[in-house]
């Protein structure tokens, strides 16, 4: 049997997918999250390896597998050091067996996502998730990247962000240094916690986690449904990062004036009022010629897609 293999690996899950030659899905798999900067090298190589090894075993066949090519989407993919790492990651002693180096393409997942979404010659894609992203791709090859620097140095537009930013707002608030606003009421409902001290608390316990802050977003924009104006604030200031990061990307790859997709994918983007619907109407007013495009599939696929391409 011909197998492809497609991972996407982020900051909240893993998921694997596996496919015959032509595209048709086999099986699927998750697992924790792979980005190492959030949860370490060995806990990515953990998470990734239990996909792919579950995938595997639900194949229930005795033959060895050995994948024609294969796919890696990873949140966290920035840097020369970051590739180095991954690779480390990626062809560790229990799955470097199932692979063929020169048929393995490590990227960001950014990347795939965009793969999925549109099969544009000219495409962008930006990831308003737990954390954020974006890249694009034009019709001579050439290839661009704006923010996903994680929780330190760049992840605005991000529910991270987003979450982060109405933490602080509820503290302002309950310090007086800030203005009143309804999330000092529906963060701790939300989270059902009693009080500020219980709040310290769930901020500081254990180790640090971006996705259990980011979590905080989703009544944001709720919050901002209810008429909330710091909420309504938080939210249109991270959609105007996000219109900036796709600004840069397209101006790298001089699309500014050629007609272009933009793939929308993350959690941040149900907020369809304070997040999305402004992000629109901007980048409309921007780009004649952008085209918006949902991303309907899973990003895995489109890791599936990249590699069959490199078969």
């Amino acid at each position: 049997m011909e197998c492809i293999l497609g991972v996407d690996g982020g900051a909240t899950k893993t998921t694997v997918q596996i496919a015959d030659s032509t595209g048709k899905l086999i099986t699927e798999n998750e697992s924790g999250p792979s980005n190492y900067k959030s949860v370490g090298i060995e806990n990515a190589k953990i998470n990734i390896n239990n996909s792919i090894l579950g995938a595997i075993r639900n194949l229930r066949i005795s033959d060895k597998i050995i994948f024609k090519s294969a796919c890696f989407g990873l949140a966290g993919y920035d840097t020369d050091e970051d590739e180095n790492i991954y690779h480390k990651i990626i062809f560790n002693n229990k799955i470097k067996k199932y692979l063929i180096p020169a048929k393995t393409i490590i990227c960001n997942d950014t990347r795939i996502g965009l793969a999925a979404g549109s099969s544009s010659k000219n495409g962008i894609m930006i990831i308003c998730g737990t954390g954020s992203n974006c890249y694009g791709i034009n019709e001579k090859g050439e290839e661009a990247n704006a923010n996903g620097w994680d929780y330190i140095l760049g992840d605005e537009a991000s529910g991270y962000e987003v979450s982060l930013k109405a933490l602080r707002a509820l503290m302002r608030a309950y310090d007086g240094r800030g203005e009143k606003t309804l999330l000092s009421e529906t963060i701790l409902e939300d989270l059902n916690i009693k009080d500020i001290s219980e709040l310290i608390r769930w901020a500081y316990s254990g180790s640090f986690s971006k996705e259990k802050i980011a979590t905080v977003a989703e009544t944001v924009c709720r919050t901002a449904e209810m008429g909330d104006k710091i909420s309504i604030k938080i939210l249109e200031e991270e959609a105007e990062e996000a219109v900036i990061s796709v600004g840069a990307v397209a101006n790298k790859l001089n699309l500014t004036n050629k007609e272009f997709d933009l793939v929308l994918g993350g959690s941040v983007f149900m907020c369809e009022k304070y997040f999305k619907a402004i992000l629109i109407k901007k980048l409309k007013d921007k780009f004649e010629k952008i085209n918006f495009k949902p991303l309907t599939k899973k990003p895995v696929s489109g890791a599936i897609r990249l590699a069959i391409k490199n078969l």
